[in-house]
């Protein structure tokens, strides 16, 4: 799932392996006034879930958290 929030652009899409989803995001800021979009954080696997929807909510949940954390 991919949406946008605050200054940042947030890639909430999980990992399908098997059977089981696992929690990750990329988050982007634009840097520049044409749009251009630069990766700033990539979270890594923040768990397994036995569904998509409960790892993309624990991937969005941990780039909310990260971009109040870090935004301007």
């Amino acid at each position: 799932m991919k949406f946008d929030y605050k200054e940042f652009h947030i890639d909430a899409s999980p990992l399908d392996e098997g059977g089981h989803y696992y929690a990750r995001a990329k988050i982007y800021r634009r840097a520049s006034a044409d749009g251009d979009a630069v990766e700033v954080k990539y979270s890594g696997d923040l768990g397994d879930y036995p569904s998509d929807a409960g790892a993309i909510e624990a991937a969005q949940r941990w780039a909310i958290q990260w971009c109040d954390a870090h935004g301007a």
